[in-house]
C-alpha cells in the first residue's frame, strides 16, 4: 500500500478527530479524558501550522493513517528552539511498515531547517509501543515523574525522551517560520 506524507489542511480535522479519539478511553496512551470537538481540531491544524509541521500520512484511498504535529516544549523564550512533538497511527493503519517513522523524519527534517534544536516526546508510561518507536528513532529517556495523571481509576507516570536535532554550541537565531521552508509532498510505498 502506497502512502504519502503530506502537510494538513484544516478539512483533515474530523480524521485527526477520529483518530485520537479512538485513544481517548484507553489509559495508556494519552490523559485525555473528553476527546475534543472537529472545530477544535480545525483550529488545532490552522494555529500548529502557524509555527510548526503538521503533518498527515495518507493512502491512495484518501483515508488518512496517522499524523504528526509539534507544540511549544514551555512558554518561555528561552525554551524556542524546543518542540513537543505528537503522533498518533489509526487503528487501522498497517503496522511495521514505517508509517510512524515516516512521519517522524519528515517532521524532524522540517524542525531542523526550521533552526529547532531539541525534539521532545511526552508519553504515559505504559505505553510500550510508543517508548519503543522513540528510542529506535534515536530519543534519549530523560526523566519519569511517577503517577502524574489519574485516568479510568489508576495513577500513570509520564516519561519524557529528547533527541537533539541541531548543533548547540552556537548562538542560535530565532526559529524560521513554517512558511519559510520548502515542504514537498513524499510518497512512500513500504517495504511490509
Amino acid at each position: 500500500m502506497k502512502y504519502k506524507i503530506r502537510m494538513a489542511v484544516e478539512s483533515d480535522a474530523k480524521a485527526v478527530h477520529d483518530i485520537y479519539g479512538a485513544y481517548v478511553p484507553l489509559d495508556y496512551v494519552t490523559f485525555t479524558v473528553d476527546n475534543p470537538d472537529i472545530e477544535s481540531y480545525r483550529q488545532k491544524i490552522k494555529n500548529t501550522l502557524e509555527k510548526y509541521p503538521f503533518l498527515v500520512a495518507e493512502a491512495e484511498n484518501g483515508e488518512i493513517l496517522g499524523y504528526t504535529y509539534g507544540s511549544p516544549l514551555r512558554p518561555h523564550d528561552a525554551y524556542q528552539w524546543n518542540v513537543e512533538w505528537t503522533i498518533m497511527l489509526s487503528p487501522n493503519a498497517p503496522r511495521r511498515c514505517g508509517i510512524a517513522t515516516s512521519l517522524y523524519n519528515e517532521f524532524a527534517s522540517i524542525l531542523e531547517k526550521q533552526g529547532y534544536r531539541y525534539i521532545y516526546g511526552v508519553l504515559v508510561d505504559t505505553n510500550a509501543a510508543s517508548l519503543e518507536l522513540h528510542k529506535s528513532l534515536g530519543f534519549i529517556e530523560v526523566g519519569l515523574f511517577e503517577n502524574a495523571g489519574y485516568k479510568l481509576n489508576e495513577w500513570r507516570g509520564i516519561r519524557w525522551l529528547v533527541k537533539q536535532i541541531g548543533a548547540a554550541d552556537d548562538e542560535p537565531k530565532k526559529p524560521l517560520r513554517l512558511s519559510e521552508v520548502r515542504f514537498a509532498e513524499k510518497f512512500i510505498e513500504p517495504n511490509g
